[in-house]
């Protein structure tokens, strides 16, 4: 085999390892994880003495039900609103500012959200940073002696 193929190879079996050993841990896990839970053991029946037990007897009152009120139905007499007249000379108006819809412009980020946290965060982002052009200058420097 050529220097090329062997580097290939090892690469591949190295992966390889690694994927079978990411199984048995995954299979380990599951295994252990089952021999810790407690076991369901059926108990055996015990025998308990028969004390008789005094029934309650249900006993019915009857409640009186008032007769019901005549009331009258309050009647709903108009009012009348009286609008404040402006003076005249007590300043100039502001001009109120309403919103013309509710709707967020099309691409338009709602205001007041931000991005969920990745768990990576801004050190470890940087740190993945470095170690991806670590690799790429090692495959480069490796490329280049052969």
């Amino acid at each position: 085999m050529t220097s090329d193929n062997r580097l290939f190879v090892l690469i591949a079996l190295f992966l390889v390892g690694l994927l079978v050993m990411g199984l048995l841990a995954i299979g380990g896990v599951v295994l252990f994880g089952r021999i810790n839970q407690p076991t369901r053991v059926a108990r055996p029946p015990t025998a308990t003495a028969a004390v008789p037990t005094a029934k309650p007897t249900a006993t019915f009152t009857a409640t009186p039900i008032p007769p019901p009120t005549n009331t009258a139905i309050p009647t709903l007499t108009p009012t009348k609103v009286v609008q404040g007249t402006p003076t005249p000379g007590a300043g100039t108006a502001t001009p109120t500012v309403r919103p013309t819809s509710t709707r967020a412009a099309p691409g338009a980020t709602p205001a007041g959200t931000t991005t969920p946290p990745t768990g990576i965060g801004g050190l470890g982002a940087v740190l993945a940073a470095i170690g991806l052009a670590g690799v790429v200058f090692v495959a480069r420097r490796l490329r280049a002696t052969s």
